[in-house]
């Protein structure tokens, strides 16, 4: 029995991506706080986003999935 295919659906990659990108969202919600001080609720959203995208991104270059 193969386990080749167990990873196919959407919702399983999804799941996978968020697992991969996970280390960008404290990251980016630490740095968001601390450079939108005025807003710091909104910058931590804002960076953890960004921070999840740019990780996930750098992570797939260095990979080379892209």
């Amino acid at each position: 029995m193969s386990d080749i295919g167990i990873l196919n659906d959407p919702l399983s990659l999804a799941f996978v991506f968020l697992i991969i990108g996970s280390p960008g969202l404290p990251l980016g919600a630490i740095a968001g706080a601390f450079l939108w001080r005025r807003h710091r609720i909104y910058g931590a959203l804002l960076g953890a986003v960004v921070g999840f995208a740019v990780w996930l991104a750098g992570w797939m270059i260095y990979e080379g999935a892209m």
